[in-house]
């Protein structure tokens, strides 16, 4: 046999191979594709659909694709010009093109973005091919959507929309001249991409208790980026400024949140919930601009719309001299204090533009009402003993918050009828009377475990937020460490002396996990989990082999613990466990139960009744449909 028959038999052996396990009719009907990564199954041209497979240790065959996330894997990179345009832009492009576009022009242009991003239910994947389509021309537009097939690229950052509307606010001009051409916003915007984020000294990569510069920047982007659901925020809203203080009315420090408002501000708590909440519904229904007349028709008198309005919102020259008039010193790429503390800007002819309905929200619902409270709009008389006032506001919205907590910690862990799981700091104090005792705010009783608690409403300070260049992230840190000296402590009772809490001895050896709760929210990754845990082995605590690592969570996070557990789903306690031996043990416990446990959880039951509460100083505000008299 010649070389040029061997060579017929070997192609003849390979195509049975290939072949001879698929019927004959097949053989002619498709196009196969051997490439590279795309193997086929033997004896047949179809591609493999699981490519390659992986022995778990439990002996457990999963697809090679399932490979468990890393931190870095929940990061999104941007897209810069020189991967849209296929070149870099000069470094003062943007500054250049805003000089010759008009401020109502761009700011409506970065309010019609983040509001589509916003929109419930959208698809950023959706929204971003969207405005690709509508900016682009070929063939930058294909280069840009081929960029996007991979679902860690981003083409829209809302840092940089935010940029670009403070950046408008100092250089682009109430109107342009009819003989200078149009400045190019697009490409205004994909500038400030490439130049933000550029710094001469990023500090050290391994991180041990401290941050640096690199770190700084991810902690002022997880704050910007933090994630919470709108319902949520309402709900919560209605138990911590509503009922709680009316329930807790007459008790040491409290005092009434609405009427201290009012008394404070001139505006109606519950005006601002429904002025607010018509903004935002409007937000939710595609439009970002509220025409003359609109809030008109709220059933409110005109006075009290007007007092919420001088609260939330500013107009064009106003919003000039307040980004204009910030300290250089306190600005950062990721401070944007005239959009937080105005989320609402007045366009000419009484037009009401929304930037960011998320800020709306926040500035209504969320922590800050408290600062109109302590800085009562200019010219408003400040009641006698106003700083005291707003002291106790402060105190009672804390207060307001733990109890919260609690609520949620007992609803987590049905802690109802006989059984006993959930003990309060009350229990501790009673139990552990030692002189000079640190007790913390909760402790579970789990088989085998104790998750024992501090809720701390300490959030991170502007500085600490927007990475101002300083000690203000690890000032924030060490208070955060300064709250586990609680935990400690308790749990060095409890080793000592369970059953003087319980009221039986520990069965068997015992484990002890430290949880911090903070319902305002704090930035969780690698870092600051990494310089928590050190900055607290530095200062002595948690020695012992039998206490877990500390976690950290927020009251969103304890939420989405309790629908599980509503759904029968695993504990707080196997959440946490799963977390610390998971990918992701250096993440949020959000990223664990999103993207290592793959579920999302729905909204605890009890949100429907807190959300109809919320609402209703919107839904009282609404103007009643007309109905006409029945007839007999």
């Amino acid at each position: 046999m010649d070389a040029a028959e061997r060579l017929v038999q070997k192609i003849e052996t390979l195509s049975r191979m290939f072949t001879d396990a698929e019927p004959a009719s097949l053989r002619t009907g498709y196009l196969a594709d051997p490439s590279s990564g795309h193997p086929v199954l033997q004896g047949s041209t179809a591609t493999a659909l699981v490519p390659r497979w992986n022995a778990h240790p439990s002996g457990l065959l999963v697809p090679a694709t399932s490979v468990p996330p890393a931190p870095i894997d929940l990061g999104a990179a941007y897209l810069t010009p020189d991967e849209i345009f296929g070149f870099e832009l000069p470094a003062d492009y943007a500054v250049r093109q805003l000089e010759r576009l008009p401020l109502e022009g761009v700011i409506r242009f970065c309010a019609r973005v983040l509001n589509a991003l916003e929109l419930p239910g959208v698809s950023v994947q959706a929204v971003e091919a969207h405005f690709a389509g509508e900016w682009l021309d070929e063939p930058v537009r294909s280069r840009v959507r081929n960029l996007l097939r991979d679902q860690t690229r981003r083409l829209l950052v809302p840092q940089a929309l935010m940029l670009l509307a403070r950046r408008a606010m100092e250089v682009s001009p109430d109107t342009v001249p009819d003989n200078l051409p149009d400045g190019d916003i697009v490409g205004a915007l994909f500038n400030l991409t490439q130049t933000m984020g550029h710094y001469p000294d990023p500090g050290p990569n391994v991180i041990t208790d401290r941050p640096g510069t690199l770190g700084r920047e991810i902690i002022a982007n997880q704050h910007f980026h933090r994630i919470w659901s709108v319902p949520g925020v309402l709900a919560r809203y209605a138990r911590r400024w509503l009922q709680l203080p009316a329930e807790h009315h007459g008790e040491p420090g409290m005092v009434d949140l609405s009427k201290t408002y009012q008394d404070c501000t001139g505006a109606r708590l519950e005006d601002l919930a429904a002025v607010a909440g018509y903004l935002w519904l409007r937000t939710t229904m595609g439009r970002f601009v509220i025409e003359p007349g609109e809030l008109a028709d709220l059933t409110l008198p005109v006075e009290r719309v007007e007092s919420v309005m001088a609260l939330i919102a500013n107009d064009l020259p106003g919003m000039q001299e307040a980004v204009r008039t910030e300290r250089p010193e306190q600005r950062t790429e990721w401070s944007f204090d005239p959009f937080q503390q105005w989320p609402v800007i007045r366009l000419p002819e009484d037009r009401l533009l929304v930037l960011d309905p998320r800020h709306l929200i926040s500035r209504a619902f969320g922590w800050l009402p408290i600062c109109d409270i302590e800085f009562p709009p200019p010219g408003r008389t400040k009641p006698t003993g106003h700083r005291q006032t707003a002291a106790r506001a402060k105190q009672t919205l804390r207060h307001c918050s733990e109890v919260y907590v609690s609520e949620v910690l007992h609803a987590m862990t049905r802690d109802e009828g006989t059984t006993r799981r959930v003990y309060d700091d009350a229990d501790l104090k009673a139990a552990y009377t030692a002189p000079g005792q640190r007790i913390a705010d909760a402790a579970i009783d789990y088989p085998g475990t104790w998750i024992v608690i501090e809720v701390t409403t300490t959030q991170l300070r502007r500085e600490a937020a927007t990475a101002v260049p300083g000690a203000s992230q690890i000032d924030d840190i060490d208070k955060l460490v300064d709250e586990l000296d609680q935990i400690d402590a308790t749990i060095a009772a409890l080793r000592g002396d369970e059953a003087a809490l319980t009221g039986a001895p520990a069965a068997g050896d015992r484990r002890f996990l430290p949880l911090l709760v903070l319902p305002e929210g704090f930035p969780v990754n690698p870092i600051t989990l990494t310089v928590i845990r050190e900055r607290a082995r530095r200062k002595g605590l948690f020695p012992k082999p039998d206490t877990d690592p500390v976690e950290i969570v927020d009251i969103e996070e304890l939420e989405m613990i309790e629908a599980l557990q509503e759904a029968s789903g695993p504990s707080l306690l196997d959440i946490l466990r799963s977390k610390q031996s998971g990918s992701l043990c250096n993440a949020a416990v959000r990223d664990h139960i999103l993207h290592v446990m793959r579920v999302r959880p729905d909204a605890p039951a009890r949100h429907a009744g807190l959300l109809d509460s919320a609402l209703k100083p919107l839904v009282n505000a609404l103007p009643q449909p007309h109905q006409s008299p029945s007839t007999s």
